[in-house]
């Protein structure tokens, strides 16, 4: 029997939980008599609905409690119970493998984050002792695997220019569009806030120090927005306590904290509403391996502005007006941009929903994702 195990034993969060989720429900495309499941029981609701024979899941109960114990899991106990399971292929999703394994593996390196200077710093001592270990877990484990799944071009180049990853065993598939995402019906009120009937600059992202929000709050003050009538709505889940404290503190201290508003974590449907809404959507991240979050906003046919490092420019093409992380007088020149001159906002609309149709549907990225997985099952 042909059997292909993926390791689902981490907390995926943002583009890679839309990946995961759409590898369950594509799971029938893959070429496999079974599909083993690795997850931690705080996944299972992953699988509700899921309806496919081929499926099997084995609840680990500790793997994501610490680096050490994930580390554990990861290099020695995983790759004994591969054996004992008489599995074909392992796909490891989340960026780590075993170092050391006797079954084929391929691994999924979705982040980009701790390879990039500045990363590790922006984080407390304890997560980046995490983020040092993770870091070299996935170049070693990357190493040794028969393929490795980059998520952009940018990422594979990096690994194979500066941590000797092998070209021949690499492959570069773009994570996906979700057709739910497209230009929709305006609606009343998103969270609470009732934004059919305000003008408003969005940001989506989780609220980690990276993310450098601060520079577009800056920029929104600065240029006084708020005596315009604008709002500035951030979305996204409050990760990092501090940092959103830190984040409401800086809007009271400038004065606009009625201006600048806090949305939370925002559900799928809502989430649509805001891309085609937002005059204009910002995205301030430096770090991103594939930014998904831009391929939302570019299917609803937001105006975008997006930092020119990493995988960003990669991600939007001409289909955005981009601006150095750290320079808040560039931010600032692209939004004026776009707020003195319609037709600017309405070509850069335009172009988003052409960029956002050259990326392949989760079916076909499934496809390919199998194409690949089941070639190493041919290889001798």
């Amino acid at each position: 029997m042909n059997k292909l195990a993926i390791d689902l034993t981490y907390q995926p969060v943002g583009g890679a939980l839309s990946q995961i989720k759409e590898l369950i429900n594509n799971v029938n495309i893959y070429d496999f008599d079974k599909v083993v499941f690795y997850i931690t029981r705080d996944n299972l609701h992953l699988f509700e609905g899921a309806d496919s024979t081929k499926v099997e899941l084995k609840i680990v109960r500790f793997s994501n409690k610490s680096i050490a114990i994930r580390t554990l899991w990861s290099q020695i106990i995983l790759p004994i119970s591969l054996v004992l399971n008489n599995i074909s292929i392992l796909f490891c999703t989340g960026n780590i493998s075993p170092i050391i394994c006797s079954r084929k593996k391929a691994q999924w390196i979705g982040t980009v984050g701790p390879f990039v200077g500045g990363f590790i710093g922006s984080f407390p001592l304890s997560q980046r002792f995490v983020l040092f270990v993770s870091k070299y877990l996935t170049i070693f484990s990357a190493f040794t695997s028969n393929l490795v799944i980059f998520e952009s071009f940018y990422t594979k180049d990096l690994f194979v220019s500066k941590y000797g990853q092998k070209d021949i065993k690499s492959a570069t598939f773009h994570i996906g569009r979700d057709d739910y995402f497209y230009s929709v019906e305006k609606i009343n009120k998103v969270n609470g806030v009732d934004c059919k009937n305000i003008d408003f600059i969005l940001t989506v992202s989780h609220l980690y120090p990276y993310k450098n929000i601060e520079v577009l709050i800056e920029s929104f003050y600065e240029l006084k927005l708020y005596e315009k009538g604008l709002y500035l709505l951030i979305a996204g889940s409050i990760v990092d306590n501090a940092y959103h404290n830190k984040l409401q503190l800086m809007t009271k201290k400038l004065g606009v904290s009625k201006f600048i508003i806090f949305l939370g974590r925002v559900e799928k449907q809502s989430l649509r509403e805001l891309y085609s809404l937002c005059k204009i959507f910002v995205f301030t991240s430096p770090y991103e391996n594939f930014a998904y979050t831009l391929v939302e906003a570019m299917s609803c046919g937001a105006p975008i502005i997006t930092t020119d490092t990493t995988a960003m420019p990669e991600t939007c093409g001409d289909a955005a007006l981009y601006f150095q992380p750290e320079s808040k007088k560039q931010l600032s020149n692209q939004l004026l941009t776009y707020l003195n001159d319609e037709n600017i906002r309405k070509k850069f609309k335009d172009r988003s929903i052409r960029k956002s149709n050259e990326y392949e549907n989760y079916a076909l990225v499934n496809q390919r994702t199998n194409d690949a997985l089941y070639a190493l099952t041919l290889k001798v």
